[in-house]
C-alpha cells in the first residue's frame, strides 16, 4: 500500500507533506499544480497525510471512489509527466477549479 495525494491539492500544491517526508517521496515541478508520490518510495509511515492542510492524501485503500484515479495518476508522473499533466488539467475543468493556463504548456 502506499499514500496518494488526491484532488484536494489541486490548484493548492502545498509544501507541508513535502517537508515532512521522512523518504523524500513527495514531488512536484513548477508546471505542475499539484503534488505526487513515488509509490516505489513511499513506506506507508502516514506522516504527509497528518501534515496535509487540505485533506488530499489517504491511503490507496482508503481512497473515495471519486479519487481511485489519482492512484494511477500519482504513479503515473513519474513516468509520464505530460500526459499525467494534461489529465489533470482535465479532471480541474470537470470539477471547476481554477488553474493557470500558463502552467501546463
Amino acid at each position: 500500500m502506499t499514500y496518494v495525494i488526491t484532488e484536494a491539492c489541486l490548484g493548492v500544491k502545498g509544501e507541508a507533506c513535502i517537508t515532512v517526508c521522512p523518504e523524500q517521496c513527495i514531488f512536484s515541478e513548477p508546471t505542475d499544480h499539484m503534488s505526487f508520490i513515488d509509490p516505489s518510495r513511499c513506506t506507508d509511515c502516514g506522516v504527509c497525510e497528518a501534515a496535509c492542510v487540505v485533506g488530499a492524501i489517504f491511503p490507496a485503500n482508503r481512497l473515495g471512489r471519486a479519487s481511485v484515479e489519482f492512484e494511477m495518476l500519482n504513479a503515473g508522473w513519474f513516468r509520464h509527466r505530460r500526459s499525467v499533466r494534461e489529465r489533470i488539467k482535465q479532471i480541474a475543468e470537470e470539477l471547476k477549479i481554477w488553474l493557470p493556463n500558463d502552467s501546463l504548456s
